[in-house]
This record gives structure tokens, C-alpha cells and sequence, in this order.
């Protein structure tokens, strides 16, 4: 059985999801620590041309070792209001906007939330459902496995799940006790994605962005052009 395991972060890039449809058994690692300012609470979306950051504010003063399914949105300010219509400004005039504009729109502002990662994986489950991925989910905080770190909690994720692969993104090489995985007949696969280029809207393709630009200028397509060797 193949795995993976990663963040549940803020309207994911394509990689994230292109790791989970080529897994048996996909883990939201949800008892790690918040990482401020990184991709947990925002993305990267394209505005005329430009990279801009769509935002969720969070409750992270002097709890700097929180972990992320503790992460308290900052429900002082109205950000679903202003995310949304970020989101309609940016996309309002892409070809599949319309398409998928009411459903997008009610996992924003269609009910209230409090924690950051129950609206994370309202997005994630929303791509997810476009995208036809029915990996199954897990989360790390239902494993037992809270006193573990680093290459070794990795290690103890996949042992709980009977894991013989495990598929890890890049900077995993940089801290993977390979051998470790070795001895517990576990097989290190190294994701190698290539990102694609598609019809985007407005001028020049850029890439790397939130998975939201692929669905709003490709649509239905958006597997196809995703996971092109992954039949349904």
C-alpha cells in the first residue's frame, strides 16, 4: 500500500493534489505545528497578470507551537466577504468562472467557521470532488503517533497504516532517515511532478499557483490536464 502524507493547506497547488491521486491512502498531517506566513492560511492566485496572496487571518499571537487542528480563525474582520470577492474580481471574466462561481461561493461564506483546518479541507474537498480523487483520508491525529518527530514520525505514520511505499515531495531528502524505511521494507518514491501549462486567463501563463486558477480557466478538463496518465 502506497501513501502520503501533508498539511492540510489553503486551496492547495497542483502538486498537492497530483500526490494524493497517485496514493492508496492519503494522511492530512493535522497534529504538526502551524507554520505562520507559509501555505497553511494562504495561496497564490493571479490577478492581471500578477501573483497575488489570498488570505484567511488567524489567531497566532503567542501561540507559536500550536498545531494546525487547533488554528483559530480570526473572525474579527470579514474575510469570507473580502476572499470571495477577491476570488470574483481576479476570475469573474475566466471561461468556467460561471460554471462553478455558486458552489465556490457557499463553501466561503455559505457557513460560519471557527477552526482554520475545517475550512481548509471544505476547499480541499471541493477540488477534490472536480478533480474525481476518492483517495481515501487520514488524519494524524487519530494515529497515536504524537510523540514521535521529524523522519522518524514519518516512519511510525506509515507503520501504523501498513504502508510498503511511501511517496514524498522533494524536501524530503533533506531530513529522510532512508535507511530506517529501508529496514522496515518501506520503499521511499520520490514525487516527481511536472507542472502543466493550460489556458489561464489574461496575459502570459503563471505558474505554481492555487489549484482554484486551473478549475476556473479549465473546468471539467481540470483532471485531464492534471493527472493526463491517471485514467477515472
Amino acid at each position: 500500500m502506497r501513501i502520503a502524507i501533508h498539511q492540510p493547506e489553503f486551496m492547495p497547488w497542483l502538486g498537492y493534489f497530483d500526490k494524493m491521486a497517485r496514493v492508496d491512502t492519503y494522511v492530512i498531517f493535522d497534529h504538526v505545528q502551524f507554520k505562520k506566513r507559509y501555505f497553511e492560511n494562504r495561496n497564490k492566485i493571479k490577478q492581471d497578470g500578477e501573483t497575488i496572496w489570498l488570505n484567511v487571518p488567524v489567531l497566532s499571537k503567542g501561540k507559536y507551537a500550536q498545531p494546525i487542528n487547533e488554528v483559530l480563525i480570526d473572525n474579527s474582520t470579514p474575510w469570507q466577504k473580502k476572499g470571495w470577492e477577491k476570488i470574483r474580481h481576479c476570475y469573474g471574466k475566466s471561461s468556467c468562472f460561471q460554471e462553478y462561481a455558486e458552489e465556490l461561493k457557499n463553501v466561503f461564506i455559505s457557513r460560519d467557521y471557527s477552526r482554520l483546518m475545517d475550512f481548509n479541507l471544505a476547499c480541499i474537498i471541493w477540488f477534490r470532488q472536480i478533480l474525481r480523487i476518492n483517495t481515501p483520508l487520514v488524519y494524524s491525529s487519530a494515529l497515536d503517533v504524537r510523540d514521535y518527530k521529524a523522519s522518524d514520525l514519518i516512519l511510525r505514520i506509515c507503520l501504523r497504516l501498513g504502508a510498503t511505499e511511501y511517496l514524498c515531495g522533494p524536501s524530503g531528502k533533506d531530513y529522510l532517515q532512508l535507511d530506517d524505511f529501508e529496514k522496515n521494507n518501506i520503499t521511499v518514491i520520490w514525487q516527481d511532478f511536472k507542472h502543466p501549462e493550460y489556458p489561464q486567463f489574461g496575459d502570459g501563463f503563471v505558474p505554481y499557483l492555487s489549484t482554484l486558477d486551473l478549475v476556473m480557466n479549465c473546468g471539467k478538463e481540470s483532471r485531464n490536464i492534471l493527472l493526463p496518465d491517471i485514467g477515472d
